[in-house]
């Protein structure tokens, strides 16, 4: 990696990349628009909270102006009559109902029932980084539109990483209860029967984008019948699942946006991946392209964000114990 021209301090912006196609370098450093970014890279093989915690963490304390973070990566969708969501497609975590964008599926604590009440308590993302996604929304509501192509990304990387061919790898999308044979490599063997059938979309090689909450944790969604059952304790609000974002996420103001390579069945290949993390990267460098720099200004670093709330809860503490 070449000398940076910029000091660490000059670095507001962090780029969490948590995809099997990003992770060439743990660290690389640059410019989106005006704005300096530093892009750390998960390890091959770790996923899950942890992991992205303890990269998050490093990351804070070398570039101590970060403002807020991207968590880039890619998912496994929850499509539904009313959610269309296919393969890659974008999802950006966003506050819908009571939840503020992320929830932690399968952590909570165990009532004397035997249900579990969830840990929900996630904080929602800066609101100039939201008046910025909502800017973004703006542009591809009504009629949807796909991601601006003048950023050229996808197109730019060509094969590699554009749409698979359906002959190679075509968007299937198995009923919730039809299962994949665990000794077959790809899906030729799966009946055809159990498909559910989808309208054809006017610009099929183009990603769409979803905008609401997704789930977060360390188990790998694998199971159709298990994620609607996930998605139902949610009340059916569920846009796509995801292995970083609960670790960092309290001590990390965030934003995740999701490229979906899969949709959390038994169905899984790795055929979409490529095209899925291309459309998550072209998603964040065209928010990012949103952001003034005098908006920047504006949000207080992360180490000062929890130095202030270190303060105030040593004080409450304070106040609890004179008081008692």
């Amino acid at each position: 990696m070449k000398p940076s021209p910029y000091t660490n301090d000059e670095y507001t912006i962090g780029w969490i990349s948590a995809s099997n196609e990003e992770r060439y370098q743990r660290l690389s450093l640059g410019k989106v628009g005006e704005q300096n970014v530093a892009m750390a890279c998960l390890s091959g093989g770790q996923t899950g909270t942890g992991p992205a915690d303890i990269v998050a963490e490093n990351m804070r304390r070398t570039f101590k102006n970060i403002r807020f973070t991207l968590l880039v990566g890619t998912g496994g969708g929850v499509p539904r009559k009313k959610k269309d969501i296919r393969l890659g497609d974008v999802v950006v975590s966003y506050p819908s109902g009571s939840y503020n964008g992320i929830v932690q599926y399968d952590y909570g604590k165990l009532k004397n029932n035997g249900h579990v009440q969830r840990k929900d308590w996630f904080s929602a993302p800066p609101r100039k980084l939201l008046a910025a996604v909502d800017l973004l929304r703006a542009y591809h509501a009504r009629p949807k539109k796909p991601i601006n192509n003048k950023l050229g990304i996808i197109d730019e990387l060509g094969e590699k990483y554009g749409y698979p061919e359906d002959h190679i790898a075509p968007d299937l999308l198995y009923q919730s209860d039809y299962e994949h044979d665990p000794k077959a490599e790809t899906c030729d063997s799966c009946d055809r029967k159990a498909l559910i059938q989808r309208k054809s979309r006017n610009s099929p090689c183009k990603p769409y984008v979803h905008y609401g909450v997704i789930a977060s944790g360390n188990m790998v969604a694998k199971s159709g019948i298990e994620r609607d059952k996930i998605d139902q304790r949610y009340e059916n609000s569920i846009l796509c699942f995801e292995m970083e974002a609960a670790g960092l996420i309290n001590n990390f103001p965030c934003l995740v946006i999701q490229g979906i390579s899969n949709y959390s069945d038994s169905h899984k290949n790795d055929q979409w991946q490529k095209c899925a993390i291309a459309a998550a990267s072209a998603y964040a460098k065209e928010l990012l392209l949103l952001i003034e720099p005098s908006d920047m200004k504006l949000l207080p670093p992360i180490v000062a964000r929890m130095l202030h709330t270190g303060m105030r809860l040593h004080h409450q503490i304070l106040y609890f114990l004179k008081s008692s």
